[in-house]
């Protein structure tokens, strides 16, 4: 369904999910110094990267910036866009909840932008262990989620989240899935309600 929806554009319209460089992110790389001198690296990872919008932003900002997406539509789209850009950055196929070939830890940034509620919740562990694993101690990770209780989601819902469609992440699951490894702190959003991110710290 995926690889349909970035075919025919769909992924990247006004009501789509990849609608290029995440607010958050450059709130916190332009406004809150989040670059490479910072974290003491410049390896960036964007799990999840669609079109690669953000990808294409960090690399701009000089990081070595790698994404990576199961979908092979949208990392086709990712690297026309870093070609136009004339950014240097890496794009691989892959599933983000598993061991992706070619990814050699440690990363300093990792991003999970929209992708943690979209993973089946069976699935959602591997994901946070992958991000710890892909890190080392005092690496940040931004997790950008639809977020919200379940049972207090509107019945139907054309713009997020709904009881039909409970794409969400509860609050304390973030809790549950990142603690062991990072401290959690959550950040400024203006993407409005049902909406969260946090900036991750590796202990």
């Amino acid at each position: 369904m995926y690889d349909l929806l970035y075919r025919t554009g769909a992924a990247r319209t006004r009501r789509g999910w990849d609608a290029g460089v995440a607010p958050e992110l450059q709130r916190l790389v332009e406004r809150d110094g989040l670059e490479p001198d910072r974290l003491g690296g410049s390896r960036a990872l964007d799990l999840g990267c669609g079109s690669g919008g953000n990808v294409v932003y960090l690399a701009g900002r000089g990081f070595e910036a790698t994404g990576v997406d199961f979908s092979p539509a949208a990392i086709a789209q990712a690297r026309r866009a870093a070609a136009e850009a004339g950014v240097d950055a890496r794009f691989l196929v892959g599933d983000v909840t598993k061991l992706v070939p070619g990814l050699e830890p440690p990363f300093d940034l990792v991003l999970l932008y929209n992708v943690l509620q979209d993973v089946a919740e069976a699935s959602r562990p591997g994901l946070a262990a992958e991000a710890a694993r892909l890190t080392r101690v005092g690496s940040a990770v931004l997790l950008w989620c639809w977020y919200g209780r379940k049972d207090e989601l509107p019945l139907i819902s054309y713009r997020g989240p709904s009881r039909i469609a409970p794409f969400v992440i509860e609050p304390g699951d973030e809790e549950r899935l990142f603690g062991a490894a990072f401290d959690i702190e959550r950040v400024e959003t203006d993407a409005g309600p049902l909406r969260a991110a946090f900036l991750l710290t590796r202990r």
